[in-house]
């Protein structure tokens, strides 16, 4: 199964809820979905991002999101101005996130839903911190 049909069937909610305002075709130079859209159908296309992806990190919280989700979003967690990063919240560690980012110009919106970085997780903070988070 190629990366295209992958991110389909694991982002089919979103895929499918965003079908009729966005046109979806693969972007091979970063394994994703993208779909680029005028921005005067950008508050449609977020309020449906929103129902399904509840999940909002932007430049001014990212910092305060988990190291995990930070390591899932890989690139797509160093946001600047406007850029979002969406994803469900009922998953512990969700299949694919979702990339806002509108372009400077301000006319148009991307978004890109991409697979989650596969590599595993391995915390940096050190060991005692780990079990006794208390600890300063």
């Amino acid at each position: 199964m190629n990366q295209e049909t992958i991110i389909r069937q694991r982002g089919a909610i979103i895929v499918d809820a965003l079908n009729d305002v966005v046109k979806w075709k693969y972007d091979d130079f970063n394994r994703a979905l993208l779909a680029e859209f005028s921005a005067d159908k950008a508050q449609q296309v977020n309020a449906i991002v929103r129902q399904h992806f509840t999940v909002e990190w932007d430049v001014t919280n990212v910092k305060q999101a988990p190291n995990l989700m930070k390591h899932l979003a890989g690139k797509y967690a160093r946001l600047s101005k406007k850029q979002k990063l969406y994803y469900p919240q009922q998953d512990e560690r969700p299949d694919v996130m979702l990339a806002w980012w509108p372009w400077g110009h301000g006319a148009t919106v991307s978004i890109r839903l991409f697979i989650v970085n596969q590599e595993p997780f391995v915390s940096k903070k050190p060991l005692l911190k780990r079990i006794f988070p208390f600890l300063n």
